[in-house]
């Protein structure tokens, strides 16, 4: 009899629907089940990315801070070497008639870039593409013009076409939304009041490019109070096709020399409306006038509504500017004209101070 009980038990285990305890029978997650998961993790996700991006956003700021301090201290560098600062525009350090950023080179680290200005191709016309090798001589001193070739790169490149990344802002949306120079686009400027000549903020003559500054002695009103450097986006289009590029501001070459931007020649010393530069001079093309005594500078959202004549910014909010001192600082959209206008004067007397300052 117990035999038969426990056959009984077994045959009534294996004729089971599913072959298997009902304990077991149910496993897995219902569809349920599985859409509440899915739904969960697509939340997480769209309150991670939003964190993540503004992770992002910062470190980018904080390198594009990080620059304009290199560059400003580069400043400094240069001024214990030769006593003077580098003019807006014109000759200094043993360089022919190079804009701001070109002279800055050496004391960036950036020497071997500096010194590829004595390469010349003299017989490439306006917009070729490549230097020829055949065509490029080395006329033996320092000259940074449209026909520079940079013979440290296989093939042979513009110099005008290289890659500074101590002048590139990450956050900088609009860098490769090039014309035809790519590679030689930046995020900075240089203050025309400062590297200029100050008291002629509307001039395009060659003299008025170099304003012979020196620290501590045309600073009167302070280091600490006196912008260098602001942001300027790469690309701006608001008013005309322009942008920012380190190089620009240089002769064609002696085989395309007329003084003029006229088509034959492409000669934009001191400067054009590709030119790293704010807060004053004027261009020789278009007439362009940077020293804008009405207004502070833009946040635009794209290049397409970007004016080339302020200066620049790609964050929310505000501006990164390096100041004489070396420091660098985030300056709100909301300054007053007032404040700003003393910041970028070297001595007028006056400093800026106030909520939007201090």
């Amino acid at each position: 009899m117990a035999r038969s009980r426990v056959g009984k038990t077994k045959r009534y285990s294996q004729g089971h629907p599913t072959g298997a305890s009902p304990a077991r029978a149910r496993s897995g997650f219902t569809w349920i089940e599985l859409l509440v998961v899915i739904a969960i993790i697509a939340i997480l996700i769209g309150l991670l990315v939003p964190a993540v991006q503004k992770v992002r956003d910062s470190a980018a700021r904080a390198q594009c801070m990080n620059n304009m301090k290199q560059i400003a201290l580069a400043c400094h560098t240069a001024n214990d070497t030769y006593r003077r600062l580098p003019p807006q525009a014109g000759t200094f350090a043993g360089a022919y008639y190079g804009p701001l950023f070109f002279h800055l080179l050496p004391f960036i680290e950036q020497g071997n870039v500096w010194k590829q200005a004595k390469f010349l191709d003299f017989g490439a016309a306006v917009g070729q593409s490549d230097p020829n090798p055949g065509r490029t001589i080395n006329i033996g001193f320092v000259w940074p013009t449209w026909d520079s070739v940079n013979t440290s790169q296989t093939p042979y490149k513009w110099l005008r076409q290289t890659l500074i990344p101590v002048y590139r802002c990450p956050s900088d949306f609009t860098l490769g939304d090039c014309i035809d120079w790519c590679n030689g686009d930046a995020s900075y400027a240089g203050n025309f009041l400062v590297f200029g000549n100050r008291n002629n903020p509307t001039s395009r003559a060659t003299v008025d490019y170099d304003g012979k500054a020196r620290i501590k002695a045309t600073f009167r009103d302070g280091t600490s109070n006196t912008i260098l450097f602001a942001e300027k986006l790469a690309r701006c289009n608001g008013t005309g096709t322009g942008g920012n590029w380190w190089m620009r501001g240089v002769y064609h070459g002696t085989n395309k020399f007329n003084g003029t931007n006229s088509p034959g020649g492409g000669d934009s010393f001191p400067a054009d409306r590709f030119s790293s530069i704010f807060a004053g001079g004027k261009s020789v093309n278009e007439n362009l006038v940077w020293w804008q005594p009405n207004a502070t500078f833009t946040l635009p959202t794209s290049s397409a509504t970007c004016d080339r004549k302020f200066a620049s910014g790609p964050h929310d909010g505000g501006m990164n500017v390096a100041l004489g001192d070396g420091s660098v600082r985030f300056v709100p959209i909301s300054i007053s004209l007032q404040t700003w206008q003393a910041a970028l004067h070297p001595a007028d007397g006056l400093s800026p101070s106030g909520s939007d300052w201090d």
